[in-house]
């Protein structure tokens, strides 16, 4: 799903956690980390893609020779006029990447020893914005596995006639491999379950030639006519069967739900597609453990900037 062949790009690098501890022992080594990855074929203004520049050397800032603008190493980037140290950022970001289990941003404030828990929260938040910017860069295919999941807890009834719905429909997408067993997730937010909006999601997530496997909705049959194959089994007639037919769904969607519960004690509406992003971004890299860092600081480095007015709209 993600590879290190593109043009441009070069390997990640592979560290354990003593690895890291020894490569970033200071705020300096981190600045250099972070300007040798983005600008690993030598500097480019944001502004006007000129690659000559001047390094003021005091301020740690470089100017463009054409434009004339100061550029930060982290202009642009998740870590855009933020005052916390980089090399805090860097140890966020190993913990997210690296905990299989995810990580309350308390537990990160006290270890980061940041005053502030917005700080600390809004961080997070930056850097869930980051992996889910990067799952979207990739689409199934193959044989895929699909079903509708809702996200959220439990409601008297009462509170949901006066109050709507707490729960969120997502699509979960599970490719399988040529073994038959799970190779890579995709999970996005539903405005509903109806096929109109059902859709248009499975045509920006799945590749068109793809088989699905799902149950008897009716959304899906009418994914024939889209451009994919459809192999389907209704539960009211075989739940066993139907089970089978969907067992890397069901899995992941039970891990999922154990992960959000035993982590983060549930999460409110507005931000569940990103705590579900961070799943299935950490799921997808499973097999290069050893470079989850690099690979998430790429992402920090390589996506759209979220602010505080965007993450609270």
């Amino acid at each position: 799903m993600e590879t290190a062949k593109k043009a441009g790009k070069k390997p990640y690098r592979e560290m354990s956690l003593l690895d890291f501890q020894n490569q970033f022992p200071d705020e300096e080594t981190c600045w250099n980390y972070v300007a040798a990855m983005r600008w690993r074929d030598g500097f480019r203004c944001p502004f006007c893609q000129n690659d000559k520049s001047d390094l003021l050397g005091s301020r740690k800032l470089f100017e463009c020779r054409k434009c004339r603008k100061q550029i930060s190493v982290t202009t642009g980037t998740t870590f855009h006029k933020s005052k916390i140290p980089l090399r805090k950022w860097f140890w966020a970001i190993f913990i997210m990447a690296t905990a299989k289990k995810g990580i309350s941003m308390l537990y990160l404030q006290k270890q980061l020893g940041i005053k502030s828990y917005r700080a600390v929260w809004l961080m997070g938040h930056k850097i869930r914005e980051a992996m889910k910017q990067r799952n979207d860069l990739y689409t199934l295919k193959g044989t895929v596995e699909v079903d509708e999941i809702y996200i959220g807890g439990k409601q008297r009834f009462k509170d949901q006639r006066e109050f709507g719905s707490n729960k969120t429909p997502f699509l979960i997408a599970v490719e399988e491999d040529g073994a038959n067993r799970p190779r890579f997730v995709s999970i996005d937010e539903l405005e509903s379950v109806y096929e109109e909006h059902v859709l248009p999601v499975l045509e920006k997530t799945i590749q068109k030639g793809s088989k699905l496997k799902s149950d008897g909705a009716g959304a899906y049959v009418k994914a024939g006519k889209k451009g994919y194959s459809h192999e389907r089994s209704v539960a009211l007639k075989d739940p066993t069967g139907t089970a089978e037919h969907l067992k890397w769904v069901n899995m992941l969607t039970s891990n999922l739900k154990r992960f959000l519960i035993s982590t983060y004690h549930g999460v409110y509406p507005k931000y569940r597609k990103k705590y579900l992003a961070e799943f299935a971004y950490r799921f997808n890299r499973r097999y290069w453990p050893h470079q989850a860092f690099d690979r998430l600081l790429f992402a920090c480095l390589s996506g759209r900037k979220l602010t505080l007015p965007e993450l609270k709209a």
